[in-house]
């Protein structure tokens, strides 16, 4: 990131900083966008357990508290507007799934306003990289790179996000411990998810042990960083938010399912009653393509995918409303087999 620094700027970053590792990447990142009105979009990825929300969390903690100070020196006019909402919370800056009510900032921040995308994994993925959402997504961060946010986005394995917002992220920091992580800085120019060299960081991680000393030689290392652990009652607040909102597996799959039978339902109410008129398996997939591109979240197998379910969830749904009208005529299979074999020929027994 080119910021235009002054020697004041270099001063209040050693005063301020005070040495610490986690503080001064959020000074840089507050003073980019104080500087220049750009904004920030950070993933901070890594293992499991190996403090990935926590980072986030600090970061944009002292990117809120930084910002704040440099407003009010620098841009008074507009840290008049802004003070009242730019206050780290967990209720407002923390984003924990879509299901978070704070998750509308995604898609509206407020300006200057820092933010921590909890699972940023749950708002887009590589399977759903030409979905209507993930380009919807896009279109969003670039359209509200004018309000100045800061976005710390928690991802565990980077090249799970979709080349079209992996080539907009200005920052990876990725943990090798709790209290580690590797900052890169890619190069602006080049805008495809081999800014961040996929090839080299994949030959790196073959020799986990080294693997923080190989990094180094990465294009877009910075350098290895030491971060905090957090505790207190920041920490329980976050983990009494995250419990409330978070989206677990289960949770995922019980809603697609929900919706994959209310699908089927309709469908198959549509067909019998002649609403649509269906001839192909073609056809039965272009509406499921019209019903998706309408909820405007899909990958383009899903509907081939779920055209096959349907067809199979009517043949064994038929077979179910036949045994059960059969049963009503309570008849008896196995005496008119053996009826029927005992009048046969013996030639066709």
């Amino acid at each position: 990131m080119q910021i235009p620094w002054s020697e004041q700027d270099y001063k209040l970053y050693l005063e301020w900083t005070k040495g610490h590792d986690a503080r001064r990447i959020a000074f840089l990142n507050a003073l980019y966008r104080v500087k220049t009105g750009g904004h920030i979009q950070v993933i901070v990825s890594g293992e499991y357990n190996h403090g990935k929300s926590t980072t986030a969390l600090v970061l944009m903690h002292w990117d809120t508290v930084y910002t704040r100070q440099l407003l009010a020196l620098y841009k008074p006019e507009i840290y008049e507007k802004v003070k009242n909402h730019l206050v780290a919370s967990i209720k407002d800056s923390v984003i924990i799934s879509p299901r978070d009510p704070a998750s509308k900032y995604i898609e509206s921040p407020q300006m200057y306003r820092p933010y921590e995308v909890d699972e940023g994994y749950l708002f887009a993925t590589t399977q759903e990289a030409s979905s209507n959402k993930v380009k919807r997504l896009r279109d969003l961060m670039m359209q509200n790179r004018k309000l100045s946010p800061s976005f710390y986005h928690v991802y565990p394995n980077i090249f799970k996000m979709p080349t079209v917002l992996l080539e907009q992220m200005m920052e990876v920091i990725h943990k090798i411990n709790v209290q580690q992580g590797i900052v890169l800085v890619p190069s602006t120019v080049i805008q495809l998810k081999a800014k961040f060299n996929e090839d080299r960081i994949a030959k790196y991680a073959k020799y986990p042990k080294y693997f923080p000393d190989l990094m180094t030689y990465h294009p877009a290392y910075i350098t290895t960083a030491n971060f905090p652990r957090l505790k207190g009652k920041v920490w329980e607040r976050y983990l009494a938010k995250y419990e409330k909102y978070k989206v677990t597996a289960n949770t995922e799959k019980q809603k697609a399912e929900s919706f994959k039978q209310l699908l089927f339902e309709k469908l198959n109410d549509a067909i019998s009653r002649s609403v649509i008129k269906v001839e192909t398996k073609s056809d039965i997939t272009k509406y499921i393509q019209n019903v998706l591109e309408q909820k405007g979240d899909y990958s383009p197998d899903l509907p081939g995918i779920l055209t096959d379910e349907f067809n199979e969830w009517r043949i064994e749904k038929a077979s179910k409303e036949l045994a059960k009208e059969l049963e009503k005529h309570n008849v008896n299979f196995s005496k008119l087999i053996n009826d029927a074999e005992k009048k046969a020929p013996e030639s066709e027994v």
